[in-house]
């Protein structure tokens, strides 16, 4: 999970918003502004998003992490808004498929919330007993198979560090040059993209760096 920052809403969604009477309804510039600002990955566990589940012909949601029918005031609110993956990649459900309509503190919109967040053996973790909870069994992001396509990803950039050691051992400057790869959007068929899973690179490599 890394921090998801809002930029200005769509103003076709100012216009549909101010709207006198109007419900939430997804529209296709929401889903386009929403898939450029996270950068096309889930908001929640960092798939590559439009993706499809074999139990779903859905290619994303539309996510309102305070709940629809808990806080009707916010079912507009484009803050209030992220994209997520379908949510059902493994043998359970996750992400906002697993949360349903269910109120959690833990928001990737929250910098403080981000400063808390640590992964191990591919497992991601809070300091925060709460959200640690929420992680687990709201949203299950701890599910076996993000827990092993995390780790896929992070054993994949280890593994080219390795065949880039200079006199057998990582340098500052590769660390960093994957760090600065992995924190910023690149292009992509014309699209700019984070690289799927870039939180648990970003926190490993972050923490190599402080050890140098």
């Amino acid at each position: 999970m890394i921090l998801i920052r809002k930029q200005a809403e769509p103003h076709k969604w100012t216009l549909y918003r101010n709207t006198p009477g109007v419900i939430y309804q997804s529209q296709n510039y929401l889903t386009d502004s929403l898939l450029k600002e996270q950068g096309y990955i889930c908001a929640y566990c960092m798939r590559r998003i439009p993706c499809k589940d074999s139990l779903s012909n859905e290619d994303h949601h539309i996510e309102h992490i305070k709940p629809r029918s808990k806080y009707p005031k916010n079912q507009l609110d484009y803050k209030n808004i992220v994209i997520v993956c379908p949510g059902h990649m493994g043998d359970k459900d996750h992400c906002d498929r697993s949360k349903g309509d269910k109120e959690i503190h833990l928001s990737p919109l929250n910098s403080s919330v981000i400063q808390t967040i640590s992964y191990e053996n591919g497992l991601i973790k809070s300091s925060n007993f709460v959200w640690n909870s929420e992680l687990n069994d709201i949203l299950n992001l701890n599910d076996k198979v993000l827990v092993k396509a995390r780790m896929t990803t992070l054993q994949a950039i280890i593994t080219q560090l390795n065949t880039r050691k200079k006199k057998n051992r990582w340098t500052k400057d590769m660390l960093q040059k994957y760090l600065d790869k992995y924190q910023e959007k690149h292009s992509d068929h014309g699209k700019k993209k984070y690289y799927p899973y870039c939180g648990i690179v970003i926190y490993y490599l972050q923490k190599k760096l402080t050890k140098m």
